[in-house]
């Protein structure tokens, strides 16, 4: 205990109360020591003369006759000490602190102005998500002109887009409050599925909340003044240029295919290196924002060439049953026979229409062995189902089936509920 009192008119600076405990055959009590300050004055020792056969005990290092009789001595004499500090503080004005935490000081505290104190941090600082169609920052893959770009300006109108060199950047900038959404191709109406994202859905704890369908119109870009008969070789996107094969031949451009890693990346190279002898397969959009003329436009083999993404988030939405909605699930079924016929059945039973079914090879368990040890044993890969089904989990159908499914897999995971894309969709002229 410590009682404290200015020193501008009190020469009592402090009183250390020591605990000591001592232990008799009968009871043990405590002892304390009373230490002042050899220059206290006759004025401080008068003002706390009432406390004296309370204190009395304690200047002689004595035993009181009761606990309660120590309580009452040091609430006293505390009591005491605080009146005359109170006197001083009124005597000495408001704006004169001489001792603060036990610290003597003759000159005034410098108080922080209150202004300039920080203020306590807000919901609107944690970066919440907006709501669906509000500014926000989606990330996608590619450099501006991609149209992973155009799909993110679809998906969020007026978005902050933010380009990623690679899909797992694009995951990662979500998880790390880089950005508030990602938008990533996952297959083409040609292509095929593009298998790299399908992993990173597994790897990664987001979670799928909308899609959106961009059809994918594909242009013949070089630098200004370029001849088609001037190229000799032509740079894009693997599924770009297979997409454009027979077009190219058409136009009669016997030329070097070669692959880089998105489509206005490769428009954005011819115009960084002033490549008159290469074009590059990308968007309109990307010939504009890299000054490039358009030698050929609508270049695609198939005017249905569509791609679909999907938004990703780091927390799901709520399923609803007013509107349509679709599902997509991973899973890896458990032994036994005919496990993938039981679990579409599923699904089957209850008129829910499947969208969609992938198999990947399980990475951890790349082989299953079959058979016994007499006849011999067969090795088959092992692998992951990718689902997508009409139905929203707000669907008790939809509740059921995977109860269902969950009786013959190893492993299920749903990857999002979300509204379908339900946008008019015309095929690329």
């Amino acid at each position: 205990m410590q009682c404290v009192a200015p020193s501008s008119s009190i020469a009592f600076k402090s009183i250390t109360v020591t605990p000591s405990h001592t232990v008799s055959h009968r009871l043990a009590q405590p002892k304390f020591n009373v230490k002042c300050d050899a220059a206290a004055t006759n004025a401080t020792n008068a003002s706390l003369s009432a406390a004296a056969p309370a204190t009395n005990n304690f200047t002689a290092g004595g035993i009181g006759k009761s606990r309660a009789d120590w309580q009452s001595s040091c609430a006293i004499l505390a009591s005491k000490v605080e009146s005359q500090q109170q006197n001083t503080d009124k005597s000495s004005g408001a704006d004169k602190i001489t001792v603060v935490n036990g610290v003597n000081g003759h000159s005034s505290l410098d108080l922080v102005p209150i202004d300039k104190l920080p203020k306590p941090l807000t919901i609107a600082d944690l970066s919440p998500a907006p709501s669906h169609g509000s500014t926000l920052r989606v990330a996608y893959q590619g450099v501006p002109g991609a149209y992973s770009e155009a799909a993110a300006g679809k998906a969020y109108p007026n978005c902050d887009a933010i380009p990623c060199d690679q899909f797992e950047v694009a995951f990662q900038a979500v998880e790390l409050w880089i950005a508030d959404r990602a938008v990533l191709p996952v297959e083409n109406s040609l292509g095929g599925s593009i298998h790299r994202n399908y992993d990173l859905l597994l790897r990664h704890r987001l979670h799928i909340v909308g899609e959106v369908q961009l059809p994918v119109h594909h242009c013949l870009l070089a630098l200004p003044g370029v001849r088609k008969e001037y190229i000799n070789r032509v740079i894009s996107h693997p599924q770009a240029l297979a997409q454009c094969e027979l077009t190219l031949t058409k136009l009669g451009l016997t030329v070097t295919r070669e692959a880089v890693d998105d489509t206005a990346g490769a428009a954005e190279f011819v115009a960084a290196n002033n490549l008159r002898d290469t074009a590059a397969i990308a968007s309109a959009r990307a010939a504009e924002l890299y000054g490039l003329n358009i030698l050929a436009d609508g270049i695609q083999d198939d005017s249905s060439n569509v791609t679909r993404f999907v938004m990703l988030a780091r927390e799901p939405i709520i399923p609803r049953t007013d509107i349509p909605f679709k599902t997509s699930i991973v899973f890896a079924h458990d032994k036994g026979t005919s496990v993938l016929f039981k679990v579409l059945s599923a699904f089957a039973f209850r008129n829910i229409s499947l969208t969609k079914i992938e198999s990947r090879p399980h990475r951890n368990r790349p082989i299953r062995l079959v058979g016994d040890e007499n006849v011999g044993t067969a090795k088959h890969f092992e692998y992951l189902f990718y689902v997508d089904f009409e139905a929203s989990m707000g669907d008790v159908r939809a509740q059921n089936a995977l109860a269902e499914v969950q009786e013959f897999t190893s492993f299920l995971r749903v990857l999002g509920s979300y509204p379908m894309d339900m946008t008019p969709w015309s095929p690329s002229r």
